[in-house]
């Protein structure tokens, strides 16, 4: 495989998974429901795929904090691929997704200093954001909000690096 195609893969990896994201944002959570777990699943293995495209492809740009942030992102999403399970007491899903968004908003901040796939760093900002407010505010729907823009961050770097390998 080219280094070409890995990127292609991993861009429409992004596309794929951020849109499965946005769909599921509308499905209700069932406990132990099988088909949902492994629909989960293929949206978090898109997402990591697509992670590592969306990073590879300006890895020279971002600097140390892109590479950084990218590593935080990236453990944040590997530790919430599989069953949600707690441990200690503590929520592992909810720990890397908190994780997994302060490493998105880092990476982001890389993007926007470099001019770099600006929409969907400015769609991980804004997770970040409606995320501390849902939990402030304890809504569902603030919530739901930041799932959509977590989602679309992704489907926004997808497009963006699968046009990018258009016009090369």
């Amino acid at each position: 495989m080219t280094y070409r195609n890995l990127l292609c893969t991993g861009a429409a990896a992004a596309i794929v998974g951020g849109t499965l994201r946005v769909i599921s944002s509308f499905i209700p959570f069932r406990e132990a429901a099988v088909g949902l777990e492994i629909f989960y699943l293929i949206i978090d293995l898109c997402l990591l795929f697509g992670l590592l495209a969306i990073y590879l492809s300006e890895a020279e740009k971002l600097g140390w904090l892109g590479f950084s942030s990218f590593g935080v992102a990236a453990i944040g999403l590997a530790s919430i691929v599989g069953p949600d399970v707690s441990l200690l007491g503590i929520d592992l899903y909810q720990l890397g997704a908190t994780v997994l968004t302060i490493g998105l908003s880092g990476l982001s901040f890389a993007m926007l200093r470099t001019g770099t796939m600006k929409s969907a760093a400015f769609y991980w900002i804004g997770a970040l954001g409606f995320g501390a407010m849902s939990t402030a505010a304890g809504s569902i729907f603030i919530f739901a909000i930041a799932g959509v823009s977590f989602a679309l961050g992704f489907v926004s770097a997808g497009v963006s690096l699968a046009l990018k390998l258009e016009e090369a």
